[in-house]
């Protein structure tokens, strides 16, 4: 729920240089095709809704089958272009394999157990693979393995990637904070490493030029301000200066380190591609979105020469923008032959082929194919082994559809919208499902919540309210301390009346459900909005939010994260802001559990960090007592996030009995012995679910 490394998911980056980035501007060409983001605004549904409509109606599927995985994993494209390597499981373990592209022969190389993260060497004749507290390599011409490196914890040790500057060698970071000393070093095939850096403070990030030298380094003031410096003849020297836990990433440097090209916040909004150069300070913005609705996710760069190869956007899809001639033709060739897809393209500027990963809403597991760059075609590859996973068929899994609407404040809001086939929206019941964070975010991938729901006919609406990630600063700051029954609570609720105005959902049978702040905002639906939703379902929910957020700001912080009173100060939200607080306090469902009426269903860890659980099962005591109908299933072994299969199969079986008794959808499968077991042992509360 209240994510620490908010910096890392998706927050917009501010960037102080001797210029204000403010004053950036986008290249003549992009000012000229970008397009507002209110041109976006879905105004009506109707032609999508008949089309839907028409479609054959999906046949039932099993609850488990929602939840196949992939045989195959870690597929990575070689850096000359001609070989793939990939994890291929059969249920019980791993095995490394190498297949010849041109060939087609398949090589089995090791078999392996636990986490292995396969990474090829530069010049295609080795693979490391990095188990997580130790480095191995195998050498693909024999197969023969052997270890290089045990990690030591202490020190928090790790690989962190192949060292594109020497052709079989790899990256790894240590530091030892009771000494205060970082390292990175750079360890061969050999099992030889030496150190090419050291110094007092934990690096974040960094750049190693075409010597095999570390060139530029990120590190955190003790304030958190971030600081880019640039090695010159021997001494590291200031570059540009960030503002605190905003994201401020190192993409590339030219060869003769003029320019710096990373990722920043565009004039104080969306994140961007831009370019400085050091001695004059003057910068260039290299690729924003053309949309401008999204951050850039990140940028492709090439595998060896670390050229910059694509703008990477995933709002509301994603869309890949090449930055020079062969990276555009192959961009735009990949958008043609996928329209409707999420593409991931592993690009080079040097080997004659890319990997192609495509995911979609309606795709249960990765497909891959690889686009020659010569030719540009594209074709499927490692499709048998892909088979063996069993996915479900695209027809009977429904697409997101992406929604652009206007608040009751007239501010511009997105999410998705998942429709069964066959069958007339404005008769279905409809689920809508808050994600958690805040500061999160849905996406448009396969989800099997999302595909189980709509499978049983429900329609199921995931709103991205402000506060949610990916939208640019403002966007994700808008709120400010307004958490209560207020603007973030009104986008959601907001969504859901407009959807039922489009003719999306039956409005005498809505349900809402979320975990963590879902689960907070489901409480806050049945408390403030009980006549629009029949049935709640809230996993792990803060009944008090200033309560949680008061308590998780004076916990200490997490590794090298800042303290969470930092991060919430940057989100806008003081703590110490009485009348924020009591506005909070005073819409807080426990100060409120009397207006509950409608059924809730709530779900929690009695070893929760993150929410007390004593305040959930005091909240429920209340309603309890009040004669509320309310259900509550306390495992007392589990956490935040529930990690045991049976608490995953309760959530869901739970879930769906509440949707059929309140609101007329498909009886659940009876659970399993161990299953019903589970629920008799762990339901201390249950007057909401007969």
């Amino acid at each position: 729920m209240l994510t620490p490394k908010i910096a890392r998911n998706g927050s917009a980056c501010a960037m102080a240089l001797a210029i204000a980035f403010a004053c950036l501007g986008a290249s003549a060409a992009q000012t000229a095709t970008a397009l507002d983001a209110r041109a976006l605004e879905t105004r009506s549904l109707k032609p999508l809704l008949a089309r839907i409509a028409a479609m054959p109606a999906a046949a039932p599927i099993k609850d488990q089958d929602f939840s196949r995985r992939s045989r195959l994993s870690q597929v990575k494209l070689s850096p000359d272009g001609e070989s793939l390597a990939f994890l291929e499981s059969d249920g019980q373990a791993q095995t490394l394999y190498v297949l010849d592209i041109k060939t087609g022969d398949k090589k089995k190389l090791l078999a392996i157990s636990g986490r292995q993260d396969p990474s090829w060497s530069s010049d295609a004749k080795f693979i490391f693979l990095d188990s997580g507290d130790a480095l191995s390599q195998v050498t693909l011409a024999t197969g023969a393995s052997s270890k290089l490196a045990a990690f030591d914890p202490k020190t928090e040790q790790q690989f962190l990637f192949v060292d594109p500057s020497r052709p079989r060698h790899g990256i790894t970071e240590e530091f030892d904070r009771a000494a205060g000393a970082y390292r990175i070093s750079r360890i061969g095939i050999d099992g030889n490493s030496e150190v090419i850096y050291e110094g007092s403070k934990k690096v974040d990030e960094f750049l190693i030029d075409g010597a095999g030298q570390v060139s530029f380094i990120r590190t955190r003031e003790a304030d958190f301000t971030q600081v880019v410096s640039h090695r010159q003849n021997g001494k590291w020297v200031e570059a540009a200066r960030c503002k605190r836990l905003r994201a401020c990433e190192l993409v590339a440097a030219s060869p003769d380190a003029r320019t710096l090209t990373m990722v920043v916040n565009h004039a104080g909004e969306r994140k961007a591609l831009v370019q400085v150069d050091l001695a004059t300070h003057a910068t260039r913005v290299l690729h924003t979105d053309p949309l401008a609705l999204s951050d850039l996710k990140q940028a492709v760069v090439s595998p060896l020469s670390r050229t910059p190869l694509l703008a990477v956007y995933d709002s509301p899809a994603r869309r890949n923008y090449g930055l020079n001639a062969a990276a555009r033709q192959g961009a735009a060739d990949v958008a043609k032959r996928f329209p409707d897809a999420n593409i991931t393209i592993a690009a080079s500027d040097s080997a004659p082929r890319w990997l192609l990963t495509e995911r979609s809403a309606r795709l249960q597991q990765d497909r891959y194919y690889l686009y020659d760059v010569a030719s540009r075609r594209i074709d499927p590859v490692l499709a048998q082994e892909s088979s063996l996973g069993q996915p479900l068929p695209e027809s009977a899994l429904a697409q997101k559809i992406a929604l652009h609407y206007r608040g009751s404040d007239g501010a511009l809001l997105h999410g998705y919208v998942s429709l069964p086939p066959g069958k007339d929206a404005a008769t279905l019941p409809m689920v809508t499902m808050v994600h958690g964070g805040p500061w999160g975010k849905f996406d448009n991938d396969y989800n099997a919540l999302v595909q189980t729901l709509v499978n049983r006919g429900y329609a199921v609406f995931q709103p991205n309210f402000r506060a949610s990630t990916g939208y640019g600063e403002h966007y994700l700051t808008a709120p400010k301390s307004d958490f209560g029954n207020g603007r973030v609570q009104a986008d959601i609720i907001d969504g859901v009346r407009w959807l039922v105005a489009k003719g999306v959902g039956d409005k005498r049978r809505l349900a809402i459900m979320g975990d963590s702040f879902g689960g907070y905002s489901t409480l806050l639906a049945l408390t403030h909005t009980p006549e629009l939703f029949k049935f709640g379902m809230a996993m792990v929910p803060p009944p008090d939010f200033a309560r949680t957020l008061k308590a998780a700001a004076a916990g200490p912080a997490q590794g090298d994260d800042a303290p969470f009173s930092v991060t919430l100060a940057e989100m806008g939200i003081d703590l110490n802001d009485a009348a924020a607080m009591k506005a909070l306090a005073d819409a807080a469902p426990a100060a409120n559990a009397s207006k509950i009426t409608r059924p809730l269903l709530i779900l929690a860890g009695g070893k929760d960090r993150m929410v007390d659980p004593a305040s959930v099962t005091d909240y429920v005591a209340r309603l309890q007592g009040m004669g509320k109908p309310v259900t509550l299933l306390l495992d007392p072994d589990e956490g935040h996030s529930p990690r045991k299969p049976l608490m995953r199969q309760a959530y869901l079986h739970l879930l769906l009995r509440g949707l059929h008794q309140h609101l007329g959808g498909p009886a659940p499968a009876a659970p399993s012995a161990e299953l019903a077991n589970y629920l008799e042992q762990n339901l201390k509360v249950n007057t909401a679910l007969n």
